[in-house]
């Protein structure tokens, strides 16, 4: 059976502290009867398409739940707009075989651990490339958990970045053979036309939010966890990890700063050589 991986990114303003993968799985069935339903909702509620930052600012496809009049949005106005997210929310829990992934980098750790001259060839450069290659392993290693010989392929919202993501996708398959065996494509589709894709707007946004939280407050509720098999996170003692097994791998020493960190307890037995850390669902 074909599985289908509808991915989209995200990340806070100015991409200060967060890096966001995520998305949804499931057989070419559910995400049929999913489209109907998904669409039904938009109507009613007088959408051409979800977007997360226009039900946030009650703008684009919410601006005409601006009915006071103001240049702003009102209390309100945003309510009206977070009631028609979870009505959207609820769609997806009608089908629980649809299921979520979600990775997020913590980008002042990355981006410090990734300048490292030992961590060339280990970490990309752009932290949405690990957390991509981190959603799609752990999208195969839960897909393959189900019956059959299954396959998946991905879809990843369209952009101008999409050929350079389109190359990470082909990396991965080559630096992860036994992963790629159950891979089939990666490509792109528009946003505002392919429902599967606002879901994953949705709950990359939504993972945005909970890692800009942190889990252990008591105001970052998990939403759609009903959908969710795995939320993960790369900080700082999970990318020296990555890193520390890269070197291994290629039998150079570890260096001080990255034995100094305690990773013992983030580092699985390794068989391909991307990781993601485990589920905070």
């Amino acid at each position: 059976m074909v599985y289908h991986s509808f991915l989209d990114d995200s990340k806070d303003k100015g991409a200060q502290s967060v890096m966001v993968s995520a998305g949804f799985y499931a057989g070419r069935d559910d995400w049929e009867s999913f489209r109907i339903d998904w669409k039904k909702v938009l109507k009613a509620n007088k959408l051409d398409y979800f977007k997360s930052s226009e039900c946030h600012c009650v703008n684009g496809q919410f601006l005409h739940l601006r009915k006071s009049g103001k240049t702003y949005a009102i209390q309100e106005e945003k309510d009206e707009a977070r009631a028609v997210r979870a009505e959207l929310q609820s769609v997806l829990s009608q089908h629980p075989a649809i299921r979520g992934i979600g990775v997020a980098v913590q980008l002042e750790d990355y981006r410090r651990l990734a300048a490292l001259p030992d961590a060339n060839n280990i970490l990309p450069s752009d932290p949405y490339k690990a957390a991509l290659s981190s959603v799609m392993i752990e999208t195969v290693k839960h897909m393959r958990k189900l019956p059959g010989h299954n396959v998946v392929a991905f879809i990843h919202d369209q952009g101008d970045e999409f050929d350079e993501l389109r190359g990470c996708y082909q990396a991965f398959r080559k630096m992860n053979k036994t992963t790629a065996k159950f891979m089939g494509g990666f490509e792109p589709m528009d946003d505002k036309a392919t429902p599967a894709l606002q879901a994953a707007d949705l709950i990359a946004n939504h993972t945005t939010f909970l890692m800009r939280k942190k889990l252990d407050s008591k105001d970052a509720v998990v939403e759609m966890r009903e959908n969710l098999s795995r939320l993960g996170y790369w900080d700082e003692r999970y990318i020296a990890a990555v890193i520390k097994n890269g070197l291994v791998k290629r039998g150079k020493p570890i260096p001080l700063d990255i034995e100094e960190i305690d990773t013992s307890r983030h580092l699985r037995e390794p068989h391909e050589d991307v990781q993601s850390r485990p589920s905070l669902s």
